[in-house]
């Protein structure tokens, strides 16, 4: 018996018709049914060759349509390809590591998609130490920002400001306990299940971003600041800030909001 919906079952079976197609993967969130809402998240595997083209085209979205006859309802994705999967385990984002987290294979072309899916979704170790000195400079930048806010009483700077101070604070824990980061939409879930981290740390943060005050910022700062040594002593951390925030232009990697 099949785990997964006629739908989908349907669907991956007309795809399996096409020699570009290597495989499909279907979200860890999105097992088991889709959801007449929010459908079924898939990334479709294609040759190299088929993932350049659509890249250069700027073409990588999955979009539902009818193909031959096959209605295709309520499954959304994206493109990807072994030589994109390579990368992402070579030098990746946690995000995108992230997104290949419990995956389960509807169909595979490739004899060693699991072991590519194992190397992707492991830790980076080798970078922890690193990440965690750029995450505490963060951490501290915003606590600065998240103090002259309050004071001001400048109402975008302070959300702007908690939302980072919890970012980096929540990143601070997950490189402690060696969790890949899975984006925003799914921080505080992950934190839920960080078996490191200070105690009431969950009920400080939803206390600070529902309604700011200066008790609940200097108790998440206590909290994060006391559990662990982060960094060494005479860690610069403005110099980290200046690199991360200030200079990022320079190597022509910017997010979409810094441009």
């Amino acid at each position: 018996m099949s785990i997964f919906s006629d739908n989908l079952s349907q669907w991956s079976e007309h795809l399996q018709q096409h020699p570009s197609v290597l495989g499909v993967l279907l979200r860890g969130t999105e097992i088991y049914s889709i959801n007449s809402t929010a459908g079924s998240e898939v990334m479709i595997i294609i040759t190299d060759e088929e993932f350049e083209q659509r890249l250069q085209k700027g073409s990588l979205h999955y979009r539902e349509n009818e193909q031959e006859g096959v209605i295709v309802q309520g499954i959304n994705g994206r493109y990807i390809s072994p030589g994109y999967m390579d990368k992402v385990a070579r030098f990746g984002s946690e995000p995108a590591r992230a997104a290949f987290m419990e995956v389960v294979i509807v169909f595979s072309r490739l004899s060693d998609l699991r072991s590519r899916i194992n190397d992707i979704t492991e830790y980076p170790v080798q970078q922890k130490q690193d990440n965690i000195n750029r995450f505490y400079a963060q951490f501290e930048a915003w606590y600065q920002e998240c103090c002259k806010a309050l004071i001001t009483e400048e109402a975008y700077l302070l959300r702007q400001s908690v939302m980072n101070l919890v970012l980096f604070g929540g990143r601070l824990i997950l490189a402690h306990n060696e969790m890949l980061y899975p984006g925003h939409k799914w921080l505080i879930h992950t934190l839920e299940y960080a078996r490191k981290k200070p105690d009431g740390l969950l009920k400080t943060i939803g206390e600070l971003m529902t309604e700011p005050s200066r008790s609940s910022l200097e108790l998440l700062y206590r909290q994060v600041m006391e559990y662990h040594d982060w960094v060494c002593e005479d860690l610069n951390w403005t110099d980290y800030v200046i690199m991360d925030n200030e200079l990022q232009w320079m190597g022509r990697n910017v997010s979409v909001g810094e441009i």
